[in-house]
């Protein structure tokens, strides 16, 4: 859960790669809409008529969102974190005025970036993170674009987790980090401050790529409270999701929601124990017999420690153990 989240976009891009188009002054171009930020690659290559600033990345100036500033001399990596803006400059020395190829290639938490006239590279490793859009940008520049692609080979495993901050590969204090390290392959596409609705469009976009044997669905803490009912954004898009896993044939799993000091889930979850669906049972791991958080579980009233998140994990693994077995 976070307060500061991504801006929702109703126009939904489904779009993996793009050939042959200019990029000219003042021009953005966006691809595939989604919250992945571990193995993937953002690629863009083209022939440069003019040259002045190129923005290329992953999110625009967002939240968690990475991208490059590329000038005639230097590569800046900004990186936006809640309300602050980190910057990285780095000299390249590289003539552009020909041709011009970046790559960055993100791993678990930072990025290999690589640029090249055709002649001279410039090799770079820094922090990135990126959520949204890969999107490219031109300031005061005109290039003949041959591609430009954002590739993720976790499209193709069998296995999709959707969610929210809860979801990360790179942090010990998140379920999905142990999972991970233990190496099971699964594509993880989690939006810290997302919502139900903004992952629903993110899986939309997933499915025109490949279609997963299971979905694990771990959405609702940020869609607020259930008051006196279960809540409405919650249970609507709940519904959506089920239509469109029978329509495709995906076997559909949900993650109990806990509840916390913060946020009252029970309804919720009162609604996904009598679904007929499989569920990992977080709750069970996160709370003891009252309903409270055990002991050293909870960091700040919403999100694990990293004791928690091992027992979240552990619930995972014992809940679902088809993740275990290679298909």
């Amino acid at each position: 859960m976070f307060k500061n989240m991504l801006f929702y976009k109703e126009n939904i891009i489904s779009t993996t790669e793009l050939k042959d188009f200019y990029l000219n002054e003042g021009d953005r171009t966006e691809l595939i809409n989604n919250a992945i930020n571990k193995n993937y690659k953002v690629c863009f290559d083209g022939e440069i008529e003019k040259f002045g600033t190129l923005f290329i990345g992953k999110g625009d100036n967002r939240y968690l969102s990475s991208y490059l500033t590329v000038t005639n001399d230097s590569v800046f990596v900004f990186i936006k974190t809640d309300s602050v803006r980190r910057q990285a400059a780095y000299s390249h020395n590289l003539l552009l005025n020909k041709y011009l190829l970046i790559q960055v290639d993100r791993k678990l938490d930072s990025a290999d970036i690589l640029l090249t006239n055709g002649f001279d590279t410039s090799k770079i490793t820094s922090k990135f993170t990126g959520m949204d859009n890969p999107f490219v940008r031109s300031v005061g520049t005109k290039i003949k674009v041959k591609n430009f692609s954002f590739v993720c080979d976790e499209y193709q495993n069998d296995v999709w987790i959707f969610g929210d901050s809860y979801m990360s590969c790179a942090n010990p204090a998140r379920w999905t980090y142990w999972i991970y390290n233990q190496g099971f392959d699964f594509l993880c596409d989690g939006l810290p401050g997302g919502k139900s609705i903004h992952s629903y469009d993110f899986l939309r976009t997933a499915l025109t790529i490949n279609k997963p044997k299971y979905l694990v669905w771990c959405l609702g803490m940020n869609d607020g409270s259930d008051r006196f009912f279960t809540n409405i954004s919650w249970l609507l898009y709940t519904k959506k999701i089920e239509k469109l896993c029978k329509e495709n044939d995906i076997t559909l799993i949900f993650g109990i929601i806990p509840t916390c000091q913060r946020v009252f889930n029970k309804y919720k979850n009162d609604y996904i124990r009598k679904s007929g669906y499989r569920y990992v049972d977080f709750e069970k791991a996160l709370l003891d017999e009252k309903g409270n958080w055990k002991n050293g579980f909870c960091a700040d009233g919403v999100h694990p420690t990293e004791q928690g998140a091992k027992a979240m994990a552990k619930q995972f693994l014992n809940d679902f153990p088809e993740i275990k077995y290679k298909r």
